[in-house]
């Protein structure tokens, strides 16, 4: 629960509560299980956000499996999932496992041909959500050769057959492949290049409408993590082209932010719910005017104070830490031994990607309006923390408070 309260240069609102004592910070995985404590404390307050949980794509009791190479295997975007699944319905129990390992294709790779992949690293969970993102390593840096796609083509139905017949009823979800940079790096392909014209995400692109086809044929869901992505480097290179470089460092492995942009494109997909929670106060008729996916108690209104209580059934989503003290891979049991590039989600480049994908807009809107006040400026307080100061007009326009340091887990 929170308790507010406001005041104006003189005045102040005050936001208080024990909902927020926890601080979230880096995401270690020690603090997913703190997040975790959280959740479950909100499922012991709260009757769940049923009217935002029930249109949305992953149901309680659901087993989600994200299958793919090494892009997946990085964690980036399936924990990015995760969390936001976590935090904006924390009475949704939802098991999940990254099935993602390096160099894999439609057929397998080191770690096994691909029935023994299923077999091992998909069938004994026993899922009724598979993701499947492949097709980076399938093309083989190169270009495009028909026979390397024919084997794409037949290896992917192939998959979609053996899990529609292990697991019947499983829903799964086609992604069409993250793009190679070929437009804020150099263009080209990274192998055998033969001075042939286009570039090597050309390719991908040409698997990405395929992977669309199949998905249309075979009545599944589709994301394209690779149009998401090539968009939001074309809007970063006019803003910064160097931090636009490191979106997908390296031309092949996008980091934290650019999977921060994949998971968005895949949760909304699902029909993720944009709210955390809305307050619409009225202090002029001293009255709750509108509430969502909250409970607003003691309102107390007087000449130099507003104070209300709120206990809110969602936390803000982490987008900007949350991958902050993670390498470009975690360490791996099978061992790894390429370096541990260091591509942390820097606050610049995430800031500005974020802004460019409307990501606070529609993955974690959580607006408090106050109307009716006097004119001036006033401090808003929440858990006897400064959250900012804020004139009367843009507290009746509303205020984002997912985008400021609040005594929440979830910022």
């Amino acid at each position: 629960m929170m308790i507010c309260g406001l005041s104006a240069s003189g005045w102040s609102i005050c936001v208080t509560g024990g909902r927020t004592d926890l601080y979230w910070g880096n995401v270690t995985m020690k603090s997913m299980l703190w997040l975790a404590t959280c959740a479950l404390l909100l499922t012991l307050w709260n009757s769940g956000n049923a009217a935002q949980a029930k249109d949305f794509f992953i149901q309680s009791g659901d087993r989600v499996v994200f299958y793919g190479d090494s892009i997946t295997e990085q964690r980036y975007y399936p924990v990015a999932v995760q969390t936001f699944i976590r935090t904006r319905f924390p009475n949704l129990h939802v098991r999940f496992v990254d099935s993602g390992v390096g160099g894999d294709r439609v057929t397998g790779g080191w770690a096994g041909g691909i029935n023994l992949r299923l077999k091992r690293d998909v069938f004994p969970f026993k899922p009724n959500v598979v993701t499947i993102m492949l097709g980076m390593n399938d093309a083989s840096y190169r270009p495009l050769n028909e026979h390397i796609f024919m084997i794409y083509k037949n290896g992917y139905r192939h998959i979609i057959q053996s899990l529609q017949a292990h697991l019947p009823g499983v829903k799964i979800v086609l992604i069409a492949p993250s793009p190679w940079d070929n437009y804020a790096q150099r263009k080209g392909y990274p192998i055998n290049p033969h001075h042939r014209p286009g570039s090597y995400n050309d390719v991908l692109i040409r698997y990405s409408n395929f992977v669309k086809k199949l998905a249309a044929k075979n009545h599944l869901l589709c994301v394209d993590f690779n149009t998401a992505l090539v968009q939001t480097i074309a809007a970063a290179i006019k803003i910064n082209p160097h931090l636009a470089t490191r979106i997908i460092p390296g031309q092949c492995h996008p980091g934290a932010t650019g999977q921060m942009v994949m998971a968005r494109t895949l949760l909304r997909a699902w029909g993720a719910p944009a709210t955390v929670a809305a307050v619409d106060i009225n202090a002029a008729d001293k009255s709750v005017a509108k509430t969502t996916n909250t409970t607003v108690g003691h309102l107390s209104i007087s000449p130099t104070r507003i104070f209300w209580t709120e206990l809110d059934q969602s936390l803000p989503y982490p987008m900007m830490t949350l991958h902050a003290s993670w390498p470009q891979f975690p360490p791996m049991a099978a061992g790894w031994t390429g370096p541990l590039q260091n591509m942390q989600a820097v606050n610049p480049l995430a800031a500005m990607v974020l802004k460019e994908v409307h990501a606070y807009r529609v993955l974690d809107s959580e607006p408090l309006r106050v109307d009716g006040l006097a004119a001036g400026h006033y401090q808003l307080r929440i858990n006897h923390q400064q959250v900012g100061t804020f004139s009367a007009s843009q507290l009746a326009k509303g205020i984002n408070l997912a985008r400021y340091d609040t005594p929440s887990p979830g910022l």
